[in-house]
């Protein structure tokens, strides 16, 4: 690798790879724990699931902010300005007293990934080829999908034998290597651009997400739709503004691009379906099945650590075989998988077995897809399509964890009203229907989708 790579642009993917993993590890590991924060702080499944869809969410608002970071800030700056507000959200975190400040903390770690996320992608589109882009993504995707590997497993020791605000501490040091490695070794990306930030654009796209996803959150309520008719009010307003300003927040006119586009669809729909498997099964698993939180880890863990080796396979492999030989298959792998987890009898070893095979095929499309939509942009676009990208799919794994939660608890409550032992078992499925949905949106987009291994030249 070293033949290909240098070891300084090593070193910075490593270092921004790490604040990437911490966000991604610091989410699983808590999703573990849901019961015990629902026990502990007195809130229901729908309330709890905030800690992952209020993060993305904000995460979500915040990357469209990135174009405008990167062109203009220093690299080194922006990479030292993430790593310090993802290390005040985890104190506060570690010390929250209730609730709502543990939410706060998740809220500001966002902010530190929303800055880091796009600033990973850029670096690697901006300092290497087409051709090695997938086999250095399928590397960042191995060292990030080893985060929620480890999440669920680290969560559900901490949540047994320490205690859930030990998730938190145990980040600390490992974020402060990462603050001097790339201090160290991440050089400046800018290009001299001159770039002016749409501050009305950025308040009317970030209120039509908060609204949207509060609205998905809400649907069991008379204004749940209310909600998401004004958040969709917004965003034609926001898509309007950014088709009439010179400088627009997001460069929306790239989605006249179709690869692109699809890709859209095909990274987020994966996205969507992964977070709110990662959200009910461990709910599932104790609430359901009455197993304790590091059992109900190992469910999780095959799957997982499986898709994490995958990753970079399947990214050297896009140059081989493609993007369609790699993402139909892993989106009916995914379908088939759902298809089985609706029809057996729920068990941990068939939940186990599901959730095995559904990410198998996620590992096939993940990387594929994102280097394939990226790819279909003219380098000039490289910042914009992160941002849409990265926006996009924040989005869909905020709404997929919203609707599963929202899905639970009106399945849970279904089978109450009508005396169904094991409400939560039966609460799931509705869950998992969601998410077959969401598998077979993603495979009708690959099944239309080309290979886009050379940059456009305009």
């Amino acid at each position: 690798m070293s033949n290909l790579f240098s070891a300084r642009l090593i070193v910075t993917v490593i270092s921004l790879a790490v604040l990437t993993f911490m966000g991604i590890f610091s989410e699983t590991s808590l999703a573990i724990v849901s019961p015990h924060l629902m026990e502990e702080f007195n809130v229901s499944a729908v309330a709890v699931q905030w800690l992952t869809s209020g993060f993305l969410l904000l995460l979500a608002a915040a990357i469209p902010l990135s174009p405008f970071l990167i062109k203009t800030i220093s690299t080194k700056l922006l990479f030292k300005f993430a790593v310090t507000i993802f290390i005040a959200g985890t104190i506060i975190g570690a010390f929250a007293s209730n609730f709502a400040m543990l939410l706060a903390g998740r809220l500001i770690m966002a902010i530190g990934t929303g800055c880091s996320l796009p600033l990973l992608t850029n670096i690697v589109l901006e300092e290497t080829t087409p051709y090695q882009r997938g086999t250095l993504l399928g590397i960042v995707g191995l060292v990030v999908s080893f985060a929620p590997v480890l999440g669920p497993v680290l969560g559900g020791l901490i949540a047994e034998y320490l205690g859930w605000r030990w998730v938190f501490l145990f980040m600390l040091p490992i974020l402060v290597v990462s603050f001097i490695m790339g201090s160290a070794a991440i050089r400046d990306i800018r290009k001299g651009e001159v770039y002016h930030l749409d501050i009305k654009s950025f308040f009317i796209s970030s209120a039509g997400l908060i609204l949207f996803i509060m609205g998905l959150s809400s649907l069991s309520a008379k204004y749940g739709i209310l909600l998401i008719f004004i958040s969709l009010v917004f965003l034609v307003i926001f898509i309007l503004l950014q088709l009439k300003v010179k400088y627009p927040l997001i460069n929306i006119r790239i989605l006249k691009y179709k690869m692109f586009t699809l890709g859209l669809i095909t990274v987020c729909m994966p996205m969507a379906s992964v977070l709110a498997l990662a959200f009910l099964i461990p709910i599932l698993a104790q609430m359901g099945l009455g197993e304790n939180a590091l059992k109900a880890s190992f469910i999780l863990l095959p799957g997982t650590l499986l898709s994490g080796l995958l990753a970079p396979f399947m990214g050297a492999k896009y140059a081989k075989f493609g993007v369609r030989r790699l993402i139909i298959p892993g989106f009916i792998i995914m379908s088939l998988a759902m298809i089985y987890l609706l029809l057996v009898e729920v068990s941990f070893s068939t939940t186990l077995i599901g959730y095995i095979c559904f990410m198998t095929g996620a590992a096939f499309c993940q990387v594929p897809a994102q280097t394939n939509a990226l790819n279909a942009l003219p380098q000039k676009y490289n910042a914009d399509g992160i941002a849409i990208l990265s926006t996009l799919q924040q989005t869909a794994g905020a709404a997929g964890t919203a609707l599963a939660s929202v899905l639970l608890s009106y399945g849970a409550k279904k089978a109450y009203n009508a005396d169904i032992d094991n409400i939560y078992v039966y609460g799931i499925n509705y869950g998992f229907m969601l998410c077959l949905v969401f598998v077979l949106t993603g495979l009708f987009a690959a099944l239309q989708i080309k290979t886009t291994l050379e940059k456009e030249n305009e």
